[in-house]
């Protein structure tokens, strides 16, 4: 079950990405459709993360607490509030933009906040914005509605030192319902942090298992303690 798991997760992060190649030229056509294609994109992984853990609880000889683990815990607590319809559901930056203004071509700053690589790796993620807000407002939430054990608010916003980019929107004058991170590195970092207790009992049947096995094995996970900030101004086609 947790090869069939991950072979789910490597198809979705390719997936994910080829949406995001044709994302630029779609938005200018068919926005709602460019959006729902990574959107849903994005719920594909996170739901094959959730089945990993479900498979991974039936395998007693694999030992980790995903959510003493913050790389894990996280892409739960997103995947949960999508899952049972709390704190927006995480949304994307496209959406709420488009909800939250009269006409999509409106203009409104945002301040986007992504996760570097290592310097010595060299290499970038693409970009998926989701909202910060709706991450911190679940993690406030009751455990009986966020399903989240006791302390992972503290533990989700110490991994992404959410102090500091939340004092930067501050000194930009930027409310903090419009602060979005960069979800890609988030689900990588995750894949990463997953790798130790997976790589050897995962069988990968796909040129697309077979990388990302290799990747969350070899590659550096993205630097959460360091940010790239900047203030965009963000305006849609209608």
């Amino acid at each position: 079950m947790i090869s069939e798991s991950f072979e789910d997760l490597a198809q979705s992060l390719r997936i994910f990405l080829e949406s995001y190649w044709k994302l630029g030229q779609l938005l200018e056509v068919d926005r709602a459709e460019a959006v729902g294609n990574m959107e849903g994109a994005f719920k594909d992984i996170l739901n094959s993360y959730h089945s990993l853990y479900d498979s991974m609880l039936k395998e007693p000889s694999i030992a980790v607490d995903w959510y003493a683990t913050p790389q894990l815990a996280l892409i739960l607590a997103i995947r949960n509030a999508k899952h049972h319809n709390v704190a927006n559901k995480i949304r994307n930056i496209f959406n709420y933009h488009v909800f939250n203004h009269e006409r999509p071509s409106d203009s409104s700053a945002y301040l986007l906040v992504d996760f570097p690589a290592p310097q010595e790796e060299g290499g970038d993620c693409f970009d998926f914005y989701i909202s910060w807000n709706d991450i911190n407002t679940l993690l406030q939430l009751p455990r009986k509605e966020s399903r989240l054990r006791e302390g992972t608010r503290g533990l989700v916003r110490n991994y992404l030192h959410a102090d500091e980019f939340e004092k930067a929107a501050k000194e930009e004058s930027i409310e903090k319902e419009k602060i979005f991170i960069n979800s890609v590195p988030i689900v990588l970092n995750a894949g990463i942090a997953l790798s130790p207790y997976i790589k050897d009992v995962v069988k990968t049947v796909s040129t697309e298992g077979k990388h990302f096995n290799w990747h969350f094995e070899n590659v550096c996970p993205a630097l959460t303690d360091k940010h790239e900030i900047q203030k965009v101004m963000v305006t849609l086609p209608d």
